[in-house]
């Protein structure tokens, strides 16, 4: 009997029957997965002993009735178990003694291949616990888990698949039980259908960009760290080489991108702490300075209380300064993008999402970015116009899509609607009865978004509205000195931060080392919002849906 064949075909022909069966059993998902697991491990066992197996179907519903009456007699044996000894030991040797010397390599694959598809507790609790050495109480804390439900599935986990533990490389291990995410965009033009979607869509892509990305790999390496046959990962490769993600360097495979990790992201925020004094705080203090000036030019929102209109100033900074600053104009020129194969013309933008990133313990000890942000949204959509008629800044709590204003997303005559809402409900004129009913119902979204208050006939936005005359002012007289005050700093910053990445990113396009110099550096704005709300002088929201008006600044042409 071929063993390979035969495993091979039980697993393509019934693993989805059986783990249906599984998950109707059990009425869980991840106890389904588990008993799955257990059913094909005793027939892979019982077959491998047999002579031959006549009717392998037969055999495998057999086992599956076995694995289910064993689970019900270990559910009511264990239903009262308060807590499970951590020194508790299994002297069984599952593999030594139930499987074929024979077929022992190709078990262990396999079982690579279902532990991945573990609950996520039971996944978890063996890379903490056996590799990365934690005990049973900090395992339980690191999941929020009880240390007797952890201890249990460790137990579990042992007998099945002890000896694939000992195997199992420290150095690989990420890859195989743990993958890597990786987060990809654009910026530029993508054209119809992007190469990035692909990648965000399939986690070998993902995986094999973030292996390739410092270190280039050989096919042999890849398969050895993803635990993945060559035959199933030359397909995504040859993929990723047509649309020049990844290159051949020898007989190695390089990720033709950089891809910023928490490491640097954790560097770029040391460079701002040890430089606050020489531009952040200039920024703040600069701004606060002239609270006075900014509050005289008469705009919707200027008498907003300090710790919220400074919100939408320093965003309004942060957009002027990217649009105007010499330094920064030159970095992130749209000219020099690279067409990508897919017909588009654009730079590729991509972050590691990965659990378990290494930090520099002597590092930015701080948050990072609060944990991301929407860079500033603006539309220039009036015909003939000049001046955008909105910008908005996602960051802190409220940078999820879920939080941003309606306006961002709005398409057509929609944004034209919200807009129109946005700008006349501050006129004496305006009246509810006035107006259509998709006009209402733009003014109810807006009052039930937390953007627009009503008091009787009375409506209030809780955002900043300029005139275009009122911007240039702001503009011209509070920003300008100030960006010009700045720009040494920002110079003597884009070195440094140019040299990191030369070092870090792989032998790629010049303009992604500069674009990437730019975003960096205006990482400076959300800086400046981070530590003017750790002074104080910011207010900082109790929700998410509290902070959508703060940064969000409209046009009124």
């Amino acid at each position: 009997m071929n063993n390979e064949l035969f495993f091979e075909q039980a697993i393509e022909n019934y693993l989805e029957i059986i783990l249906s069966w599984a998950v109707r059993k059990t009425g869980s998902r991840s106890i389904g997965e588990e008993l799955t697991q257990e059913v094909f491990s005793q027939y892979f066992m019982a077959a491998a002993k047999a002579e031959s197996v006549e009717k392998p179907e037969n055999l495998l519903w057999k086992v599956a009735h076995y694995c289910w009456c064993n689970y019900l007699r270990e559910k009511t044996k264990h239903a009262k178990v308060a807590e499970l000894d951590e020194g508790f030991k299994d002297d069984t040797d599952f593999v030594t003694e139930m499987i074929s010397d024979e077929i022992k390599t190709f078990q262990i694959a396999k079982m690579r291949s279902e532990i991945s598809k573990l609950s996520y507790i039971q996944r978890e609790s063996m890379i903490l616990h056996y590799i990365d050495g934690y005990s049973i109480a900090e395992t339980a804390r690191k999941l929020g888990s009880t240390e007797s439900t952890v201890t249990w599935h460790l137990f579990d986990a042992r007998k099945k698949v002890k000896k694939e533990i000992e195997r199992m490389s420290t150095a690989t291990t990420d890859y195989i039980y743990r993958p890597g995410r990786l987060s990809v965009g654009l910026s530029g033009n993508g054209g119809p259908n992007p190469g990035t979607k692909q990648i965000n869509s399939s986690l070998i892509k993902q995986n094999l960009c973030l292996l390739c990305h410092l270190n280039p790999k050989s096919m042999d390496e890849l398969a050895e760290c993803t635990g993945i046959p060559k035959p199933y990962l030359e397909y995504d490769l040859d993929w990723l080489m047509k649309q020049e993600f990844m290159l051949l360097d020898g007989k190695k495979y390089v990720t033709a991108f950089p891809i910023i990790s928490r490491r640097h992201m954790q560097d770029i925020g040391t460079l701002f702490s040890e430089s606050r004094k020489e531009l952040i705080d200039k920024v703040i203090d600069y701004l606060w300075a002239h609270e006075k000036e900014i509050r005289a030019i008469g705009f919707w929102g200027s008498t907003f209380p300090t710790e919220r209109l400074m919100w939408a100033i320093i965003t309004m900074f942060i957009s002027f300064t990217s649009r105007n600053s010499p330094l920064l104009m030159r970095l992130k020129r749209m000219d020099i993008r690279p067409i990508r194969p897919d017909g588009g013309k654009y730079i590729i933008m991509a972050t590691d999402k990965s659990e378990g990133q290494e930090l520099d313990p002597n590092g930015y000890k701080g948050e990072i970015l609060w944990g991301g942000y929407c860079g500033i949204i603006s539309d220039s959509c009036i015909p003939e116009s000049n001046t955008d008629m909105y910008y908005w800044l996602g960051v802190n709590s409220f940078a999820r899509n879920e939080y941003h204003p309606d306006i961002v997303h709005a398409e057509g005559t929609k944004c034209t609607l919200l807009y129109w809402i946005y700008i006349s409900v501050i006129e004496p004129w305006f009246s509810e009865d006035k107006l259509e009913p998709h006009g209402k119902e733009a003014l109810a979204e807006a009052i039930a978004d937390g953007l627009i208050t009503k008091d009787g006939d009375n409506y209030k936005p809780i955002f900043v509205i300029f005139t275009p005359e009122q911007i240039d002012v702001l503009r011209e007289e509070i920003y300008r000195p100030l960006m010009e005050m700045i720009e040494p700093v920002l110079a003597e910053l884009g070195k440094k931060i140019s040299a990191m990445h030369k070092v870090s990113f792989p032998k790629i396009h010049k303009s992604y080392i500069n674009y990437h110099t730019y975003v960096d550096l205006w990482d400076f704005g959300i800086y400046t919002l981070m530590y003017a709300a750790q002074d104080g002088k910011l207010w900082l929201p109790d929700t998410p849906e509290q902070g959508s008006p703060l940064t969000l600044v409209i046009i009124k042409q």
